[in-house]
């Protein structure tokens, strides 16, 4: 079987069409995806290398298959002239050919064969008509979207005898030895700088070997993508490079006059003029404000010049086929103000080129969509990248998981699993760390280090792919406003409330106009749509990719230098010995370098954006939103020294291609074992970042080495901690169960923030940092650009927030505490005591406490609510035996207004907390009503409850203790609710002795007296037989 024929999706509409031409051969079905990617391992590893040109051609036809079958097919629409073109595709061209998928591509010399290929593009158009919400998403059965293990045939081709034997079903397989990842995943850096039999055996051919080779000798082949699958996701995308086209044409417009003096009339493409004249022309050129990474990606695109995409300068001079150039030109001119601060694009790097013509894009005489015309590698990555945002498989398998989850019994779905193991295969090659120093300043016999040094600038290839990533996962499709925008809708608000108030000064309603740190949750709220969360498996992936970012050894080696750099300059400021001219001291007078690698630097405003969008519009009572993923990236991101380099060893051993890996007890014994004598001279040594998480209450192991971090990530610390606080008031903390998780998350996010921490922060915002830690929180600053807050704002800002929740969780905890019966505390102190934390609850308070006495500055003297008189409790109240004589309303406190004996306001309690001069305590929330007449527990039975009050009411009547007439007027009187049960308590306080049976209707109270039947019967069954 050939090898198009067995990648073929459609082996049966391929047979029939090649039998309808006069051929009578059947196909068979195609290969399973095991085999499938094993025979593909040996076209890359055999074939490929040493076919020539025959077997780069065939390649190239294999590359949409690949695509199709790793994805599965895209949806496109249907052309206005399909049966025309399934007529051409089954023609060979002296030109262009027609690839499965629909893309054109520029052959290296003459037109590759199509003999046999079924065109996909034909397939994909017609299953579209079916409904427009399948447009562009891909179509179920790709690899990647399987949801079982694929297994391997009994009887595979004579390509894959040899190596078929290595995929196994077990789902203890490692996925490093499954044919898909093997296929897929990114080639295996050495990690030893000698070029030895080690370093040789990991590199094994991969699709994305090929496709690398292919964009770098042969950039004129070209795969189209049509622009309609990016427009749904990413509108503002779209627009920020209309804008740049257009301001193109207008610089192409206005250069007409210099092309006999040699000048260039765009800026985009490579420089044919003088270097000058191109950068000058360059930095004209401006996108939407917010949109730099957007406009940064159509650089990687225009390598050459606007001519690099023929379709798409035509689709937007021709105002997106409107047909009104002129119209539409000054429209988009007015859609967004020009960015403030424009960077260079990439300088061009410049391939040899075949003589072979390029292939012309079809024209939009109707005004079709346009196609981007990408190289191989830039048409994979686009597509892999999108691929969790057009696959609705994954969100039907992830419904499934989570309601396997409530039986114990879920596990990932296949295809996800090997999508985020190649998402990492692909962070580590394009992102590499860089190389660890040890403590002792040698590497010593058998340490390996790593040959690219993480601060070193990204290429083209990495930058693309790193850009690809925050304009499809971490950007998304809703981008929040610029504080510029938010400051101004905040004023508008404040501005119309304000006149309508006649009793404000003018004084107090200009202060208010300036919005604060407080105030950064209503800032980031989106302007005009509504916010869309990201799919589960792109926030997992951002949450991997942060982590891979922050462990990286480059970002601890840079920071450590700029931090020691820091602290020399504030001893000398200390002393005052600054150094006035360079000569005195050249490291302290020269301006610090920037501490980050350029990785986190690219991605610091997008992720910055990311956790301020996922703290503000994601659920918060739900584990799985992007809420709690845009928090946990967050504590990643203002916590690097979690990060801990561990050192293993790295086993040298055979060529394991006839092998399977094996994980059992004894693997594993050997394993830790090895990495347990790594220090013998004879074991290959390597380091590697391990993340430790700290727990809730665990202080912080924050150093003055990062000191220069925290100053580089300023606002990353400030502005999620100010929209956490507002948010975390909606925590559960009255429930029993949802408390400590509600606290424990609390605990997390303020342990970031310990003294040390909050000394540099508050040092960088109060104006009071050395010379060199201001030019870094300026950088900072600069690099957020348009999203960066204004630079008034301090941590104080937000004392308010703190102090309600503060306010919130002991209010809730004393209420709860208050409530507690002898069953209830009982439950606490054994479960205190067999946890080994008695007195956590306290402990744990009082820690919080003073956490924010430091970060917001208050007083040491402050406490969160007024002390209270300890009231008795007795059996008789506890069994309902007695009256109720609750003191705790009646005490005299400064801070409490006026109430009457029944608990509730009086008017001159009511003008107190108008004046501000009394507040309610949320302590003195008691509850109103009759106990008897309650509504029933959780931990109570229906039908006992109505027994027992019955059984209760007649015991009283018939004994006297409570009037018929009491318990016809509570049963017969018509007012409302809160007034009936009003009545009911002041019934209840005036009853000196009455029955209450209720506790017999309790399910502990009832299980409590099993146990005690039980051992009773018990014991005295032993002792009669004795």
């Amino acid at each position: 079987m050939l090898l198009e024929e067995a990648l073929s999706s459609s082996g049966t509409s391929s047979s029939s069409s090649s039998t309808s031409s006069g051929n009578k051969s059947t196909s068979s079905p195609p290969l399973p995806p095991s085999d499938a990617a094993l025979a593909l391992l040996s076209f890359l590893r055999d074939e490929l290398p040493a076919g020539g040109i025959s077997a780069e051609k065939r390649f190239i036809n294999l590359f949409s298959l690949i695509v199709d079958r790793a994805f599965g097919e895209l949806n496109r629409p249907q052309p206005p002239s399909a049966t025309a073109n399934n007529n051409n595709n089954k023609s060979s061209s002296s030109g262009t050919v027609t690839s499965p998928g629909g893309s054109t591509y520029s052959s290296p010399a003459s037109s590759p064969s199509s003999n046999k290929l079924a065109s996909t593009y034909t397939t994909t158009t017609a299953s579209s008509s079916s409904g427009q919400d399948k447009l562009y998403q891909h179509a179920d059965g790709g690899w990647l979207s399987l949801l079982n293990t694929p297994k391997p045939t009994g009887a595979s081709s004579s390509t894959t005898s040899s190596t078929s034997s290595l995929h196994h079903s077990q789902k203890t397989q490692s996925l490093d030895n499954d044919p898909i990842v093997k296929l897929l995943r990114a080639p295996k850096q050495s990690n030893n700088i000698n070029n030895d039999s080690y370093s040789q055996q990991q590199q094994q051919p991969t699709l994305l070997n090929a496709l690398s080779a292919e964009s770098i000798h042969r950039p004129q082949i070209k795969f189209k993508f049509p622009l309609g699958g990016l427009s749904p996701f990413f509108k503002e995308l779209i627009q920020d490079w209309k804008i740049c086209y257009l301001q193109e044409v207008e610089m192409q417009n206005s250069a007409a006059s210099m092309a006999a003096r040699g000048g260039r009339g765009g800026a985009f493409g490579a420089s044919t003029a003088a270097t000058n004249t191109t950068t000058t022309a360059a930095t004209t050129i401006e996108g939407m404000v917010g949109k730099e990474n957007a406009t940064k990606i159509l650089y990687h695109l225009l390598l050459n010049g606007p001519n690099e995409q023929v379709e798409l300068k035509k689709y937007f001079q021709s105002g997106g086929g409107s047909g009104n150039n002129v119209l539409q030109q000054k429209n988009m001119n007015q859609l967004s103000p020009p960015r403030a601060a424009f960077i260079t694009p990439m300088k061009q790097q410049h391939h040899p080129q075949m003589n072979t013509p390029r292939t012309t894009s079809t024209t939009n005489a109707n005004n079709n969509e346009p196609n981007l015309e990408l190289t191989m590698l830039e048409y994979y990555l686009l597509i892999f990248l999108r691929f969790p945002l057009a696959n609705q498989e994954w969100e039907i398998q992830l419904q499934d998981q989570l309601r396997r989850m409530r039986y114990g019994a879920a596990t990932t779905a296949y295809g996800q699993r090997v999508y985020s193991h190649l998402m990492t295969s692909y962070l580590k090659y394009y992102l590499p760390h860089g190389v660890y120093h040890r403590p002792d300043g040698g590497g010593g016999v058998g340490t390996t280090t790593q040959r690219v040094d993480g601060g070193a600038p990204l290429d083209r290839t990495a930058e693309l792919f790193l850009r690809l990533v925050i304009e499809f996962w971490v950007e998304g499709q809703v981008s929040p406003p610029t504080f510029a925008e938010g400051i101004q809708r905040y004023r508008n608000g404040r501005s119309a409330f304000l006149s309508t108030s006649s009793s404000s000064a003018s004084s107090s309603s200009s202060s208010s106009l300036n919005p604060t740190l407080r105030d950064s949750l209503e800032l980031t709220q989106p302007l005009k749509t509504t916010y869309i969360s990201p799919p589960s498996q792109i926030q997992i992936g951002v949450l991997n990719l942060v982590r891979h970012l922050v462990s990286d050894v480059s970002v601890r080696n840079m920071v450590k230098t700029a931090s020691m750099s820091c602290q020399r300059r504030q001893t000398q400021e200390r002393e005052g010995r600054v150094p006035t001219t360079t000569t005195d001291d050249d490291d302290a007078t020269a301006k610090i370098s920037w501490c980050l690698p350029p990785a986190m630097t690219t991605i610091q405003p997008s992720i910055f954006n990311y956790i301020r969008l996922g703290l503000t519009s994601g659920s918060i009572h739900e584990r799985r939103s992007i809420f709690h993923r845009a928090l946990e990236a967050w504590l990643v991101w203002v916590e690097p020294w979690n990060y801990v380099m561990k050192r293993r060893a790295v086993v040298v051993t055979g060529n394991n291609n006839n092998g399977s890996s094996s994980s059992s007890a004894t693997h594993r014994a050997g394993e830790f074992l090895r990495n347990a004598a790594a220090t013998v001279s004879s074991h290959r040594v390597e380091y590697y970042p391990a993340y430790v998480k700290p727990k809730p209450t665990s202080p912080s192991t924050y150093s003055s080495q990062w000191e220069a971090y925290v100053v580089a990530n300023l606002n990353l610390y400030t502005v999620p901690l100010a929209i956490f606080l507002k948010r975390a008031r909606e925590l559960d903390f009255s429930s029993t169960n949802e408390y400590p998780r509600s606290l424990a998350l609390v605990q997390r996010v303020l342990r970031v923030f310990s003294k040390q921490v909050v000394t540099v922060l508050n040092s960088v915002l109060n104006r009071r940092a050395d010379a060199l830690s201001a030019s870094l929180a300026t950088m900072h600053r600069d690099n957020l650009k348009a999203f960066c807050p204004p630079s008034s704002w301090t941590l104080a800002d937000c004392q308010l927030d703190a102090t309600n929740l503060l306010e919130e969780v002991f209010s809730q905890y004393q209420k709860r505490k208050n409530e507690m019966d002898i069953f209830d505390r009982i439950d606490a102190r054994l479960n205190a005591l067999f946890s080994g934390k008695i007195g956590s609850d306290e402990t744990a308070l009082q820690s919080l406490l003073s956490q924010v006495r430091y970060l917001m500055h208050l007083p040491q003297d402050y406490q969160v609510l007024p002390e209270e008189p300890k009231s008795s409790r007795g059996w008789g109240s506890f069994l309902g035996l007695g009256s109720r004589k609750d003191g705790s309303l009646l005490v005299e406190n400064l801070l409490v207004p006026e109430r009457d004996a029944s608990g509730r306001l009086t008017d001159k309690g009511r003008a107190q907390i108008y004046s501000g001069m009394r507040k309610c305590n949320p302590i003195d929330v008691h509850f109103v009503g009759d106990p008897l007449l309650a509504r029933v527990k959780t931990y109570e039975i229906p039908v006992l409850v109505e027994l027992t009050v019955q059984a209760s009411n007649y015991l009283n009547q018939k004994l006297g203790l409570v009037s018929e007439a009491d318990v016809a007027e509570g049963q017969t009187a018509d007012e409302d609710t809160l007034s009936k049960h009003y009545h009911e308590m002041e019934r209840y306080q005036k009853t000196l002795f009455r029955i209450n049976l209720r506790f017999l209707a309790d399910s502990r109270n009832i299980i409590f007296a099993y146990v005690l039947w039980w051992l009773f019967r018990t014991i005295g069954g032993f002792f009669s037989s004795s």
